[in-house]
């Protein structure tokens, strides 16, 4: 049973978030979840954190029983960048080009539309994004040619495949990007019938929304929504709940609310805040830089050293908190 991995995407969309997905996985009974494109490296030595992926932060944090089974492509990325490169060079090439971003953008608008489970495992024969998915790779497939251009795209599903045969009764993480094609293959996606999004996928959209915030959001009912947001200390809605306070920080600096960001940081802080293994790098290096725009710089370098004392912590944080401890952090 194939369930569709939207990597990063995951975050905008509220109805098929990250929890969504562990949520759509408890409804079918998965005792363990195949990771199609993540290779065993990769997923036992960490590095997978190092990438913006949602639910595989989601999978670790649940300690859900994972098993990769990817194997590692990179060598065929490296020949579509050279082969695109190349490209650049000659006009014929820049009209190819010019032709793949062209499919490129009516992928984007379809992506750009709300997307929820059943948009894309409904029971509908050509649901539209699959469609548009689809469509997007046979025409890159007719730009380009199947090869180093593609990156051995065929190959590499066939592969796939093959690999996935060996399985049964399994759920299978597979990139969207993957989900048409291996469907034509004959295999089905999970069967969603009765399923409904659960309360840790609307504290999970609550706590995404926040960390894309716009020009004339009401930023009191937000802070509202987050703050409201509790749970058990060593549960899944308890360990949103904390993150939500988190997110609920970054509001109040976004307004100058300096006071309140380092109490709900500080709160935060104090409780079990180890999972998911993002949340502490971000909480003691932004609570570094709140300290720092507060004028007490001793704090400040605390919670900076305390973050690059992690033994992970996120890129993004990592250069916070190296720059906090260099010079105050101030706001531009």
């Amino acid at each position: 049973m194939l369930i569709a991995d939207l990597g990063a995407l995951h975050a905008r969309y509220p109805t098929y978030n990250a929890q969504t997905v562990l949520e759509i996985m408890r409804h079918v009974g998965a005792k363990k979840v195949i990771l199609a494109s993540v290779t065993p490296q990769i997923w036992t030595s960490g590095v997978w954190r190092d990438v913006e992926h949602p639910v595989l932060f989601a999978l670790d944090d649940d300690r859900f029983p994972v098993e990769a089974i990817g194997t590692d492509w990179t060598w065929a990325e490296l020949e579509q960048d050279k082969m695109l490169g190349f490209l650049k060079m000659y006009p014929q090439g820049l009209e190819r080009l010019r032709e793949l971003r062209h499919n490129e953008l009516d992928l984007k608008d379809m992506l750009s539309k709300p997307l929820d489970a059943f948009s894309i495992h409904g029971l509908i024969p050509e649901l539209p994004v699959l469609k548009a998915v689809k469509t997007f790779h046979n025409k890159s497939a007719v730009v380009l040619e199947e090869g180093p251009g593609t990156a051995h795209r065929k190959r590499r599903l066939e592969e796939l495949a093959t690999k996935l045969e060996s399985f049964r009764d399994v759920v299978v993480l597979t990139p969207l990007d993957d989900l048409p094609d291996l469907l034509e293959m004959g295999f089905k996606t999970v069967d969603l019938t009765g399923f409904k999004p659960g309360v840790a996928s609307r504290f999970r959209a609550v706590v995404d929304r926040a960390y894309s915030l716009h020009e004339n959001d009401d930023l009191d009912t937000l802070v509202h929504s987050l703050l409201e947001l509790d749970g058990a200390p060593d549960s899944a809605l308890g360990r949103i709940a904390l993150e939500a306070r988190f997110a609920a920080s970054g509001v109040y600096l976004a307004v100058g609310d300096l006071e309140s960001a380092r109490d709900l940081l500080e709160a935060v802080a104090m409780g079990q805040f180890d999972r998911p293994a993002y949340l502490p790098g971000f909480v003691l290096s932004r609570l570094g830089q709140v300290r720092d725009l507060m004028g007490e710089r001793q704090p400040a370098i605390r919670a900076y050293t305390a973050a690059l004392a992690l033994r992970w912590l996120p890129i993004s944080a990592k250069a916070v908190a190296q720059s906090g401890l260099a010079a105050p952090f101030a706001l531009a």
